[in-house]
């Protein structure tokens, strides 16, 4: 007998499974160890789909195994001539070509405007590095008003250097009074209220001859040129009542600048009796004997005139109407007069 040759057996390999329900799309990996596979990233679950179409279940799809025949039977062939075996002609099939497809050029992309703002942007030429800083010290503000210099001279023993420095500080109030705000300094008011104050009582006065040759001037008479020169010449003591009361009028002009300046800071007004000096000028009203020194005070006060002061100063003018001294009055009612334009 002839002995049929065994078919091979082809042993079925694990084959892997392609369900397409199981296959991660986010990270498709088939038949890789679990080893080397990457894990999967993590994504927010979405809460709806992204498509309403129905969908149906997908069965899973195998590749057909291998057939294994079965095992033959051992057939002991006859002692016989072997008669070859003829091949069986197999026939062939022609392979049929596929038209080739012509080839389809895409279209150009089209570049719209969200696309174009989308494009970066060429990043500007930085600017030149810039310089450090410079720290420049602030210079020092020099005053411009020698402050010792003007006390010096307002308490200086000679009495013609005080009233040439009450003097200056008139003009100065007058012409620059910013510049003069800087000799608002309780040292200059104490300097003006010592010479308001001093006394006087001690001090040489004018001689019998000065008073003669002075009512001989008065009176337009001939005088001689030593009469003249006693005339004119003045003694301690009326040096010092004259710079009472210029000290009273250099006082009045820088309590106005004062208040000025406080109304301009606080809007608000100083009251009369914290203006710097205005109280030592009321007594100097009050007690001076001597009346050219009490009519400076009242015309003190009738410089520094306010509707705030109105009450105040109307009273004190009141009383100076009742002074014995012809001058005294009269300079009293000529401010009561100016405080009624008020």
């Amino acid at each position: 007998m002839m002995q049929i040759p065994n078919l091979p057996v082809c042993v079925p390999a694990q084959q892997p499974s392609y369900n397409a329900v199981k296959i991660d799309v986010h990270n498709p990996m088939v038949n890789v160890p679990a080893s080397q596979q990457m894990p999967a990233p993590q994504y927010a679950a979405p809460t709806m789909p992204y498509y309403s179409y129905p969908q149906a279940q997908v069965q899973p799809y195998y590749m057909p195994p291998c057939i294994t025949a079965p095992e033959a039977p051992t057939v002991v062939p006859p002692t016989v001539t072997e008669t070859p075996v003829q091949p069986v002609p197999v026939a062939t099939v022609p392979v049929q070509e596929l038209p080739k497809q012509p080839e389809i050029t895409p279209p150009a992309p089209v570049i719209t405007e969200q696309v174009k703002a989308e494009e970066p942007k060429a990043e500007a030429p930085k600017a030149a590095e810039e310089k450090p800083v410079e720290v420049v010290e602030p210079k020092e503000v020099k005053p411009q008003v020698d402050l010792n210099e003007f006390i010096a001279k307002l308490t200086n023993n000679d009495y013609d250097v005080q009233a040439a420095a009450m003097e200056e500080i008139a003009n100065m109030v007058d012409k620059e009074p910013q510049k003069a705000t800087e000799l608002l300094d309780t040292k200059v008011v104490d300097a003006l209220t010592n010479i308001m104050t001093a006394d006087t009582s001690a001090l040489e006065g004018p001689t019998a001859e000065q008073q003669a040759a002075r009512q001989k001037m008065f009176a337009n008479e001939q005088l001689t040129e030593d009469e003249q020169k006693l005339a004119t010449t003045i003694s301690p003591k009326e040096q010092a009542e004259r710079n009472k009361s210029y000290a009273m009028f250099t006082a009045a002009i820088m309590q106005k600048l004062y208040g000025e300046e406080v109304q301009k800071l606080t809007n608000s007004v100083v009251p009369l009796t914290e203006l710097p000096g205005a109280v030592t000028v009321v007594e100097q009203l009050k007690n001076n004997p001597n009346p050219m020194v009490r009519t400076s005070a009242v015309e003190a006060l009738s410089y520094i005139q306010n509707p705030s002061y109105k009450k105040d100063l109307e009273t004190i003018f009141k009383i100076a109407q009742n002074d014995q001294d012809k001058n005294v009055k009269d300079a009293a009612t000529a401010a009561l007069a100016k405080l009624a334009e008020v």
